[in-house]
């Protein structure tokens, strides 16, 4: 067998090879809520602030004598990394209690267990944005805050 028919037949295997490779990663169907979670994970991630945490690499909190600051004060233009952080575990917090009050409508035969989610799923919610609502207007916009 010459050079170039062992070169042919390399190629062949390696294009079955490939299109094995194509057609089992085509086929592949992830689960829809590993789907969901992922989906959730990156929109908190980008509107916690993850983009700016990449790009400008922030102080983690702001030392102050007796104390220290989770939220850089006086501005929207800063941030610290400690109130991204947060901002994305609210912004989970807030999409985990609406997947939890949707979820309690698909138990309208068990209303005690729908009662128990909707409950749990509107404090998680309301918790998100109350304390979302603490870090911007208390810590950060009030002034001496």
């Amino acid at each position: 067998m010459g050079k170039k028919a062992k070169a042919r037949l390399a190629l062949k295997s390696a294009s079955r090879k490939l299109g094995r490779a194509y057609r089992t990663l085509a086929a592949y169907k992830p689960p829809a809520t590993a789907v969901a979670i992922a989906v959730v994970a990156v929109v908190a991630f980008l509107l916690g602030g993850g983009l700016y945490d990449l790009i400008h690499s922030p102080r983690v909190v702001i030392p102050r004598p007796g104390t220290i600051w989770i939220t850089y004060p006086y501005t929207m233009l800063d941030q610290v990394l400690m109130e991204s952080i947060i901002s994305m575990m609210l912004w989970g917090l807030g999409f985990a209690g609406l997947f939890l009050i949707y979820e309690s409508t698909k138990y309208a035969d068990e209303p005690s267990r729908a009662y128990y989610r909707f409950i749990i799923g509107v404090f998680l919610l309301l918790l998100a944005y109350f304390a979302g609502r603490y870090m911007l207007y208390e810590l950060k916009m009030k002034p001496g805050g």
